[in-house]
């Protein structure tokens, strides 16, 4: 692995770290609340691809697992992955996968603002909010129905968060390119 993609792995980690300084905000539907960060695991697929935006959510969750207290609301520890909002973080690296599947075979220079919206909507936002609610359905007394209609209540500010990222990596692909990469 180069130095190059090393730095941006770090850096991506570094972004996801940041956005996880948002609150939480709590809603009554489930007891799982709306985060900022996950926009940061859609914004690694995006920019870094599938095998080094992957790489860099794998390691962000290892640093968690490790007890860092890095995730929004300053969670931390093995016990995350066990508690009701395991089904989003095992969701985490699978998304940016996807992404920055889809992303290098038909949008590999962000230059098409539609297509990124749409890969990181479905792939992203819609994906992480089904493995989520299929974990909290798992890991409480609450069925899957149930569970999937309220995670109706993230698509909304999700639907914004991958509109937002989808803007941002165009605009940091196209720095990055007017800079020799």
């Amino acid at each position: 692995m180069k130095t190059k993609d090393i730095t941006k792995i770090a850096i991506m980690i570094g972004i996801i770290i940041v956005l996880g300084f948002f609150p939480p905000i709590p809603i009554s539907l489930l007891p799982v609340p709306i985060v900022i960060q996950n926009a940061g695991f859609m914004l690694s697929g995006l920019l870094l691809g599938k095998k080094n935006g992957t790489i860099a959510t794998l390691l962000f969750l290892l640093l968690v697992a490790f007890g860092f207290p890095l995730l929004a609301g300053g969670r931390g520890g093995m016990i995350v992955f066990f508690s009701i909002t395991a089904g989003y973080l095992v969701a985490y690296p699978f998304a940016a996968f996807m992404i920055g599947w889809m992303t290098e075979r038909f949008n590999p220079d962000n230059k098409k603002l539609s297509y990124a919206f749409g890969i990181t909507f479905l792939l992203g936002a819609l994906f992480i909010d089904f493995l989520g609610a299929v974990g909290v359905s798992l890991l409480s007394d609450v069925s899957l129905s149930k569970s999937l209609i309220a995670s109706l209540a993230f698509i909304p500010g999700d639907t914004v968060k991958a509109f937002v990222t989808a803007i941002l990596a165009q605009r940091i692909s196209k720095a990055l390119g007017q800079r020799g990469r």
